[in-house]
């Protein structure tokens, strides 16, 4: 497991450097990747991976945005690369060589269960994006009734 999250974090970093994220965001990338990666293993034997899956995607979707308020960046510079590390890539290529080999019942069964994965990351980032808007809509509101409340008094 140990060695797993240090090489999530270093792909992660790796990946980032390709996609020309920030010098200054690289490291913060890394530890999305490696937290993302913690998460999911350790949902992993009590849950499954889709479950795994939606739990990791929501760390780092939390941890995207946290990131992203602390450093005045964009929260596709985190999100996109923290999420690198749970694609269900390895499902598709499943599906596609049981598919080579004939066996369409399994071939079903890794399209299917990538679906879910993927369907599953994209309800993460959803639910953390509207909790994240709710939240700047109450405190816009909040400033805003606070100007008011200036206003008034003057």
């Amino acid at each position: 497991m140990t060695v797993q999250v240090i090489s999530a974090f270093f792909a992660i970093i790796a990946f980032s450097v390709v996609n020309n994220v920030p010098k200054k965001f690289l490291f913060s990338c890394g530890v999305e990747g490696f937290v993302g990666w913690y998460v999911y293993l350790l949902f992993l034997s009590d849950t499954g991976p889709v479950m795994a899956n939606f739990f990791g995607s929501l760390a780092l979707a939390i941890m995207a945005h946290v990131f992203a308020r602390t450093f005045k960046a964009p929260v596709t510079v985190f999100l996109i690369p923290g999420l690198l590390i749970l694609v269900p890539g390895a499902g598709l290529f499943r599906s596609a060589y049981q598919l080579f080999l004939g066996t369409k019942s399994m071939a079903a069964f890794y399209m299917l269960q990538t679906l879910e994965i993927a369907g599953m990351i994209a309800l993460a980032v959803f639910v953390v994006d509207s909790v994240f808007s709710v939240i700047n809509k109450k405190r816009q509101d909040l400033e805003e009734l606070l100007v008011e409340e200036k206003k008034e008094r003057r």
